[in-house]
């Protein structure tokens, strides 16, 4: 058992990181040979549609894992089932960003290539679907498998197209066709795990799939546009220009956010137990996951401070030096991300996270107003201290949240 444990977590963890440096080092690539002003292009049509990802997504996936855990033998029906809906989901995903592509886009260039990406949506959902139910199996090395491939393929077809001159809409259509050719992969993994490909219609349990998962796929909605909220209005209000240096310091945030994602998603299970008889408990593990955290926080956001000069100008080269002072912003907004990513665990094991998600939506809405706000008089700085009083708000809403959870001895969660 633990044996298979170990296994399964390193096959995980190896193949995500992996892929995180291949998708880091093929960005890179990406920031020298478009030039600054496709760069942003490029990078608009990304932020735009990995909105939709978890839209296509809608939280089933943790529904599968959740339920198929407990009996597997209810594999091949909820694969039968689950397939219209998940290829729906996707097509309406796909229906809604071409839309809002055309009403947040100021040029057809900008709107071909939302759409391009877009395509990547169906097939990703249907890869995603397989490995989803491969993990109940505890078969972690199928979803490995497509990390894995998907990141390389995307790098390796994306790197030859943009190597030979193409644009940025050959280079989002080289996304596609990696996309492709790792779903074609998993049609014949899906048959180890003994899926045979039926497609059931079933209103009924749509229904029932769909209430039950709205909530986490709001969260996880909420989150990713916020997070892409500066990298989208920058592009309306100041330009391709801009978002491409914007994003090129962006990426080293979230390239840095890998390390408190993983110290929570390891911590989550333990709170989860503790939660139901041993708040206290919950209360101290939190205080000094929060010191340990802040000490990281403290780390990289030095990094950021002293050495973006040469970071940026390595990476990505001279036609980015612009991005120096909004890569330091960022690094310490950093400390509030890495501070903001533990609540989730105690929150998210409670009674109260749909409530929460009204403030999580009201966070979301801030950054928004004060995007608009800022931007346009300071510029990139304006969209980095938008993000930072955002994430100074989700500080003191989230520490709010824990502090009635904790104080809360009914034994309710």
């Amino acid at each position: 058992m633990e044996r298979k444990v170990i296994k399964n977590t390193v096959f995980l963890s190896s193949a995500n990181l992996f892929a995180r440096a291949v998708g880091f080092f093929y960005f890179v690539f990406l920031g020298r040979v478009l030039g600054v002003e496709n760069f942003g292009h490029y990078n608009f049509a990304l932020a735009l549609v990995y909105n939709f990802y978890p839209v296509a997504d809608f939280g089933v996936e943790r529904l599968i894992l959740r339920d198929l855990s407990k009996d597997q033998r209810k594999a091949q029906d909820y694969f039968q089932k689950i397939l219209p809906l998940r290829f729906s989901l996707a097509l309406v995903s796909v229906f809604l960003v071409s839309l809002l592509g055309l009403v947040l886009s100021k040029n057809n260039f900008d709107r071909l290539n939302i759409f391009v990406f877009s395509l990547c949506l169906p097939p990703w959902t249907f890869n995603q679907l397989i490995a989803g139910i491969a993990n109940a199996f505890e078969k972690m090395e199928i979803q490995s498998l497509a990390v894995v491939g998907m990141s390389l393929l995307t790098a390796i077809l994306g790197g030859i197209v943009a190597f030979l001159g193409g644009s940025v809409t050959q280079i989002l259509l080289a996304a596609f066709l990696a996309n492709f050719l790792v779903s074609l992969v998993m049609i014949r993994l899906a048959g180890k795990i003994g899926l045979k490909f039926k497609i059931e219609i079933d209103r009924n349990f749509w229904k029932k799939v769909l209430s039950e998962s709205w909530v986490f796929a709001m969260l996880t909605i909420i989150a990713v546009f916020y997070m892409r909220t500066g990298v989208v209005l920058i592009n309306n209000l100041k330009g391709p220009y801009y978002t491409g240096i914007y994003s090129s310091a962006f990426k080293f945030l979230e390239a840095t956010l890998l390390i408190p994602q993983s110290f929570a998603l390891a911590l989550f299970p333990q709170t989860a137990r503790m939660l139901s008889n041993n708040k206290r408990g919950v209360g101290k593990n939190y205080l000094k996951s929060l010191g340990l955290i802040f000490v990281f926080s403290i780390f990289y956001a030095l990094i950021f401070l002293l050495f973006s000069p040469p970071i940026i100008k390595i990476s990505y080269g001279e036609g980015y030096l612009e991005g120096i002072e909004t890569m330091k912003g960022l690094g310490l907004v950093a400390v509030l991300f890495f501070l903001n990513s533990l609540p989730g665990n105690i929150i998210q094991n409670t009674s109260l996270v749909k409530e929460f998600l009204w403030w999580l939506g009201g966070k979301f809405i801030l950054n928004i107003i004060l995007c608009l706000l800022l931007i346009p008089r300071f510029s990139l700085m304006g969209a980095v201290l938008a993000l930072g009083l955002s994430e100074f708000y989700g500080f003191l809403t989230n520490n709010w949240f824990v502090i009635r959870i904790l104080k809360n001895n009914d034994g309710k969660n």
